[in-house]
């Protein structure tokens, strides 16, 4: 008969916090050069002031915001839960 023993299994490397807010904002800024690219499609192929203003829109806007949002969450994350943790012990 087959052995039965379980494989002893190797645990996952967990990523850091700045690093899952790093990917998270690699994705999101990829997300956004597919949507400028089909965006300039969509505004006729050429370069003009709509197209230019949909493009600071999109990454200015969107883009900026979201990675602003990112720091602030992550230098809440990382202050905060050491305080909780701290509380919680007392």
């Amino acid at each position: 008969m087959a052995d039965n023993k379980k494989n002893p299994t190797i645990p996952a490397k967990r990523l850091t916090v700045a690093r899952e807010y790093l990917y998270a904002n690699l994705l999101f800024w990829g997300f956004l050069a597919i949507l400028a690219v089909i965006s300039f499609f969509t505004c006729g192929g050429v370069w003009d002031d709509v197209t230019s203003g949909v493009m600071e829109f999109i990454f200015v806007i969107l883009g900026g915001g979201f990675t602003l949002v990112s720091m602030l969450d992550y230098l809440y994350e990382k202050h905060m839960s050491d305080s909780i943790r701290e509380a919680g012990k007392s």
